[in-house]
């Protein structure tokens, strides 16, 4: 509900604060349950397109920190947000909502029905949704790790609140894995031609001009207090041809330390020559790092190239000579030897928390060696340096996703697990992406193919889950696939925009909750979204100490694909941004670490309702499943009507209501018929 106040006079030390709610036989609805939060206004100066304007438009909703001044004859709109007990019994609740400030106090009436049914903890339409839990140290500087832990439990509630889930649930505790007698090597290829000593050395080939090719050890390697020496044998395809060898810094949590990179540029002559530097100097609060050698020098437009040959790779201990990386000297191992082995402990631990106790349904599984990338470039797959196709390559990523479908069946998490290893491919892709298909459906055929591309006849047998931009959604196309055992989510982004359902601030807030009924509608079982909390762009904002401040500039400016730094080109007011920094981390800048959950959004809360009404419809179907043939004809035929959804609501993907009366009609009559079917 929203609460709109317009003081006839200026008001000074304004707050507002729910009261308990009682109803039947006394049962009460707590003060705590009755959130009142401030909408708060971003300012929208190019709109994203037809349908939006340049003025003032509501969407972030702060919570109450400190008392406010209200400017006479100007609107201070409130949300008011009641999180009913799930134990409480049904029926209609009064109290209200109290109003002070100096020299001023009202209690607004509140009242909630609770209807007699409860949703379930977890949703029936999937969610799969981005979120950066990076950006959110970088804003709120949070370093301490028991901290973080803290604020990323906010943030996790927070999403499950709403009934989001992000791609990754365990951002803290991922699983590891070894490859004994190996190392963690990914990225290039094993060449037996060329090498320095023993049967072969590393290849490393850079000849696309949008994409930057490295080497990288897989794993987080502590840093000694001497500091380390880092040596290799290296050979450049070309006199004089140049790269880069980083060591990538990481702090206390395992966050990469953006703009920290110790990049050590190097030349080659064409022939084998060692590089050999001892390194004791780290910035603060480096804890660890990783390595990765390059073909090239870098540029974010990815178009240096170059060809370089690494062997005998050595990071160690500078103070007692202890080796810190495996399998340096890339000497080839057997098929038979290729076995990774994991650690699941802190993995599982941190998945079960998320899946039984915040309830997400579904989360993104890596899987390495299958390359990847989007329609403006991609990775060639290899893995642990072994090129596609090579026995070595071949063992090895069998037996590495054999392991993973076999750990998600033994947890039972297989249906929500999805492999979404390729975005958004054009045509010239299709042959790429279906060969990645291929090796999963060949070596681990109950792991889920996700591909965000509607369906095309050269994809078929590849993606058994497909998610296209919702404008490309084509039901006739859909009907036939599910007849052959594949599902079906969709997707908005910075596309598609007026005259469909959007999710941009400059357009009714109403469209994300008439996307879910759209859904329904149309038989798909979940939404997906890139990201929530894309707070800056590295091309609009490029000064890694000045990001963008996402409640002065609501724009989500485009980042990645080769973009220029300085470029400001629009995606569209709040793409990517469905939560907002606490406020005082809203600059990135706070004077000391903030340990708050994200600051909601108009539109986060219209998802959740548009969730909720669908899970509605959910709970009328399976009634109806069960105890409809126990109806007279004439009452069953009236329930189902109300699966439909109405032509008020949504008649086709371009035509529905900005009004919210037609939504929350049409839930009270579901809810109504749910009420007298389950007694």
């Amino acid at each position: 509900a929203q609460l709109v106040v317009r003081p006839a006079a200026a008001l000074s030390g304004f707050l507002a604060k729910g009261g308990a709610l009682r109803g039947p036989g006394g049962a009460t609805i707590p003060a705590e349950s009755v959130e009142v939060l401030r909408v708060r206004y971003v300012p929208v100066t190019q709109p994203t397109d037809s349908v939006g304007v340049a003025a003032p438009w509501p969407d972030p909703l702060p919570p109450f920190r400190q008392p406010l001044t209200l400017a006479a004859g100007e609107n201070q709109p409130l949300w008011v947000r009641v999180k009913v007990p799930r134990d409480i019994p049904a029926g209609k609740y009064a109290g209200s909502v109290s109003l002070t400030a100096k020299g001023y106090q009202v209690q607004v009436p509140l009242q909630v029905e609770v209807y007699d049914f409860v949703l379930p903890d977890r949703m029936t339409c999937v969610s799969a949704y981005g979120f950066s839990l990076g950006e959110v140290w970088r804003y709120q500087e949070v370093t301490d790790p028991q901290q973080r832990r803290t604020v990323l439990d906010k943030y996790l509630a927070n999403y499950s609140a709403h009934h989001i889930s992000p791609y990754n649930l365990a951002p803290l505790d991922p699983f590891t894995v070894t490859w004994p007698n190996l190392g963690n090597w990914q990225g290039g290829t094993r060449d037996r031609a060329e090498k320095h000593s023993g049967e072969s050395a590393l290849l490393v080939a850079d000849e696309s001009a949008t994409a930057q090719a490295s080497a990288a050890y897989g794993e987080a390697i502590p840093l000694p207090k001497a500091g380390v020496r880092l040596r290799f044998w290296y050979k450049t395809k070309q006199p004089g041809g140049q790269f880069l060898a980083t060591l990538n810094h990481l702090d206390a949590g395992g966050e990469w330390m953006s703009g920290r990179n110790n990049d050590r540029r190097v030349e080659g002559t064409g022939a084998w020559q060692q590089f050999d530097r001892t390194i004791t100097a780290f910035p603060a609060g480096a804890a660890s790092v990783r390595l990765t050698l390059w073909a090239a020098l870098y540029a974010d437009d990815g178009s240096p190239t170059g060809t370089v040959w690494f062997d005998d790779v050595s990071l160690q201990d500078a103070g007692t000579g202890e080796e810190l990386v495996k399998g340096g000297d890339f000497e080839p191992l057997g098929p038979a030897q290729l076995k990774p082995v994991f650690d699941w402990a802190a993995w599982d631990a941190a998945m079960t928390k998320g899946i039984d106790q915040y309830h997400f349904n579904s989360f993104s599984f890596p899987i390495p060696g299958l390359g990847g990338g989007t329609f403006h470039s991609r990775t060639e797959p290899s893995l642990l340096g072994y090129a596609e196709g090579t026995p070595e390559y071949n063992a090895a990523f069998r037996n590495y996703v054999r392991a993973v479908q076999e750990h998600l069946r033994e947890k039972g998490w297989l249906d929500e697990a999805f492999i979404y290893w390729f975005d958004e491919p054009d045509p010239k892709d299709y042959a790429f992406v279906m060969n990645g298909f291929r090796k999963l459906k060949e070596n681990a055929p109950d792991l889920t193919r996700m591909l965000t591309e509607q369906v095309e006849p050269a994809l078929i047998g590849g993606p058994n889950l497909w998610c296209p931009v919702s404008p490309n959604f084509d039901l006739q196309a859909a009907e036939k696939r599910r007849k052959a055992g594949d599902h079906f989510w969709w997707y908005v982004c910075t596309g598609p925009k007026a005259p469909y359902c959007t999710l941009f601030i400059d357009h009714p807030a109403t469209e994300l909750r008439v996307w879910l009924w759209q859904t329904w509608q149309r038989k798909i079982e979940g939404t997906l979204v890139w990201q929530t909390n894309y707070w800056t762009s590295s091309c609009a904002y490029p000064e890694a100490d000045k990001p963008q401040n996402p409640y002065e500039d609501p724009m989500g400016w485009v980042s990645g694909y080769d973009t220029p730094a300085g470029t400001r080109a629009p995606w569209g007011n709040g793409d990517g941004r469905f939560v907002y920094p606490p406020e005082a981390a809203a600059d990135g800048h706070p004077p000391e670490p903030v340990l708050e959950g994200p600051v909601d959004s108009i539109r986060w809360e219209m998802l959740r309702d548009g969730i909720e009404d669908y899970e509605y419809l959910v709970i009328l179907r399976d009634l109806l499943r069960t105890r409809g043939d126990k109806l007279p004809a004439a009452a069953r035929k009236r329930y189902a009507a109300l699966l439909e959804v109405p032509d008020s609501i949504t008649a086709d993907m371009t035509t529905f209501t900005r009004d919210p009366a037609p939504i929350e009609t049409r839930r009270e009559e579901v809810a109504r018929a749910i009420e007298r079917l389950a007694k």
